[in-house]
């Protein structure tokens, strides 16, 4: 929904939560506590403690990402997603109304270095954003989709869509290929 920034608790809260967020950094250096979680289990139990719902084998971050998360308890990412360094971005100020909506990433998303989603948009099961990809407000990428561009729009598809349990044929090989490779060895 949409918050006036002078006058809504809940942009109040969320100004205090980034104002201590500086405390997480490491005197001098920069670094932020929550880098040396990148990429682990850890990681996915900060956020889900933050209210964002998170399925299992989920990596977030192992590159780190600068913000990691701004609105985790509006984040919905299923089952083996894996978001590199991107932006999950929940909300929209414009003027000082500060709009929230929610982010959905379904189960084996990828979302590669310095992508971004957001407000209102939905990763569908097995897509995939490229590098330096921007998906706007409430769009929606296609299951099996591969996205490029700032902005992804329709006409940047870079892949069709695979169906579950579609493999690209380099991928895959037959019985009779392993068989005849260990007899060759």
């Amino acid at each position: 929904g949409s918050y006036a920034w002078d006058s809504s608790s809940y942009c109040q809260r969320w100004q205090l939560y980034l104002s201590l967020a500086p405390l997480r950094s490491f005197e001098g250096h920069g670094a932020d506590l929550l880098d040396m979680f990148r990429g682990s289990q850890y990681l996915v139990w900060y956020f889900r403690a933050l209210g964002a719902r998170i399925g299992k084998r989920v990596c977030l971050y192992p590159n780190g990402a600068d913000p990691m998360m701004t609105e985790p308890e509006l984040v919905t990412i299923q089952d083996g997603a894996c978001i590199d360094e991107a932006a999950l971005i929940a909300h929209l100020n414009t003027q000082g109304v500060f709009t929230l909506n929610r982010l959905h990433v379904g189960e084996q998303c990828v979302m590669r270095t310095f992508s971004r989603l957001q407000q209102s948009a939905v990763m569908e099961p097995r897509s995939v954003l490229g590098e330096h990809t921007l998906i706007l407000p409430a769009d929606r990428v296609q299951e099996g989709e591969w996205r490029q561009g700032w902005p992804a729009g329709r006409g940047y598809v870079i892949a069709t869509p695979l169906r579950k349990g579609d493999l690209p044929a380099l991928l895959t090989t037959s019985k009779e290929e392993t068989t005849t490779a260990k007899t060759q060895q």
